[in-house]
């Protein structure tokens, strides 16, 4: 075989080799009542995905009263919860699902601390949330807004407090979709 026949034959190759390897693929989440972690692992279980829960270095009171007014709180003075680190090989991942609780309209302020905190630039960031009433309102485009220079989904999934219809279709919708 001629080095120019060898080298088109190794080129070819390494290009169906390297379209076959799967995105790796995280789920990221906050949850409060476990409606949005009840979410967050069916989507992992059909993605193969890492499972990591966004948690406040400072957990919000146990009274739901307490919850609510430091949670409204953050929300309308635009504050942002610190959190606990975040993983450590968060940069091996291509796609990530970001879950969380609907407040007032838009993402709980934890999600909104780790999206902001531009260690997501470059991924593709599929959002889910899950709310009591309302629908996901502003979720997914706040989301956007807050994940600077990350490939953000719009089309994310909303499901009413842990009720879960069509969630493992959509996680594999989306799936497809972003690894074409």
């Amino acid at each position: 075989m001629s080095a120019k026949k060898f080298f088109i034959s190794a080129l070819v190759g390494t290009t169906l080799a390297a379209t076959t390897v799967q995105a790796k693929t995280l789920v990221a989440y906050f949850t409060l009542t476990g409606n949005t972690q009840h979410a967050a692992e069916i989507i992992a279980q059909k993605a193969g995905a890492d499972l990591y829960q966004i948690e406040l270095i400072t957990p919000y009171p146990s009274d739901y009263k307490e919850q609510i007014a430091l949670a409204k709180k953050e929300l309308s003075e635009g504050t942002l919860p610190l959190i606990k680190d975040l993983p450590a090989n968060l940069d091996e991942y291509d796609i990530i699902f970001v879950g969380s609780p609907v407040w007032w309209g838009t993402i709980a302020t934890p999600v909104r601390t780790f999206l902001a905190s531009g260690a997501l630039k470059g991924k593709t960031v599929i959002p889910f949330v899950t709310h009591g009433s309302g629908g996901p309102d502003k979720s997914f485009t706040d989301t956007k807004e807050l994940c600077k220079d990350c490939k953000v989904r719009t089309d994310g999934w909303s499901g009413y407090n842990n009720l879960t219809p069509g969630l493992e279709s959509w996680t594999q919708k989306m799936l497809e979709e972003v690894q074409k």
